[in-house]
């Protein structure tokens, strides 16, 4: 089914894009892989569903086509290490084939006693060795998958060495497996190497590890970096674990650090629901008083209308006059 629909994608959708039907396309590969998984063939037996979904994820990233959902068909179809093993060694092979091996591996990989060493624990290959592009490195991020399953610690140390600033999975994976090794500040660099090396939510993984490495050893960074999270995301149980762990006379400033950093404009529900958690109902009414949010006096009203209902009253209603005079559709004024 999944061939068919490929090969004639072009009839029905002249651009070969794909996107919309992507949900068509995932079905009926998710459908071959579990119908080979569900006989519960023998590793001899199975390779050939396993190269055949192998090549298709190649392919199919340097195609433009559906790579992310051969390699969920590739996950359901290993099983057993035999499996695992196979893959490996057809991914190697390709990466070995398309990859310079000086530029994958240098000094890291000894051939002759089939060795692997690390080095230097945070310092990559040069920049023109590094992976370029997406098909390199979701062929890497896809090998260092497979040398965590299989529980090659060296290998996948010294691929990770070599290779992490290329993207910010190997970048996260590499930190975690220094800090499971006890090396605390090597993963500290290479996690603060992938937050300023990738941007915005692209490094939210990057952080929480940090805010975990900061927490007994740098105060200061794990607040900012706290801070930084809750901002961006809004997320309350980041607000709570900062609460926890800032002692109470310092907890004030932190939450003004907060709502300063917080843009008044569009934040507004926000800062407001931070004033309520924290019982400053004068900040909390000032903030609703001076939004531009209709809708927040109305969610408010019950929580802050008495706190000064005349005030309350007064500013709703200079609002929805000025709402009503800068109203430029009919169906809009009706509603003010």
């Amino acid at each position: 089914m999944f061939e068919a629909m490929r090969d004639h994608l072009h009839e029905f959708d002249p651009h070969w894009g794909g996107f919309e039907h992507d949900e068509t396309f995932q079905d009926a590969i998710a459908s071959y892989a579990t119908a080979i998984s569900e006989a519960a063939l023998p590793h001899e037996e199975k390779r050939e569903y396993i190269e055949y979904c192998f090549d298709q994820w190649l392919d199919e990233h340097e195609e433009g086509g559906f790579p992310q959902h051969f390699r969920e068909a590739l996950w359901e179809l290993c099983t057993t290490e035999d499996d695992y093993r196979y893959w490996q060694s057809l991914l190697r092979d390709r990466i070995d084939e398309r990859l310079d091996p000086d530029r994958l591996y240098s000094g890291q990989y000894d051939e002759n006693t089939d060795t692997w060493r690390r080095g230097d624990l945070t310092t990559p290959a040069n920049e023109e060795e590094l992976l370029d592009g997406f098909t390199e490195t979701a062929w890497m991020r896809g090998y260092v998958e497979l040398l965590d399953r299989i529980n090659e610690q060296t290998e996948l140390g010294a691929i990770l060495n070599r290779h992490y600033p290329a993207s910010r999975h190997l970048c996260l994976r590499y930190a975690r497996l220094l800090a499971e090794e006890c090396e605390h500040e090597a993963a500290i660099t290479v996690a603060e190497y992938g937050t300023e090396a990738f941007s915005g939510s692209d490094t939210i993984g990057l952080r929480e590890f940090l805010v975990d490495q900061y927490e007994e050893t740098d105060a200061d960074a794990f607040r900012d970096t706290m801070v930084g999270l809750f901002v961006e995301r809004t997320d309350w149980p980041y607000y709570e674990q900062l609460k926890t762990a800032t002692p109470d006379d310092e907890w004030e400033y932190v939450v003004d650090t907060i709502v300063d950093r917080l843009d008044s404009r569009w934040d507004a529900d926000t800062i407001i629901k931070i004033y309520l958690r924290e019982n400053r109902i004068d900040d909390a009414f000032e903030t609703v008083t001076n939004a531009r949010d209709l809708d927040l006096f109305e969610a408010y009203i019950h929580q802050l209308g008495n706190h000064d209902p005349a005030a309350y009253f007064d500013a709703y209603r200079r609002k929805i006059k000025k709402a009503a005079a800068d109203a430029s559709r009919r169906k809009y004024y009706t509603q003010l």
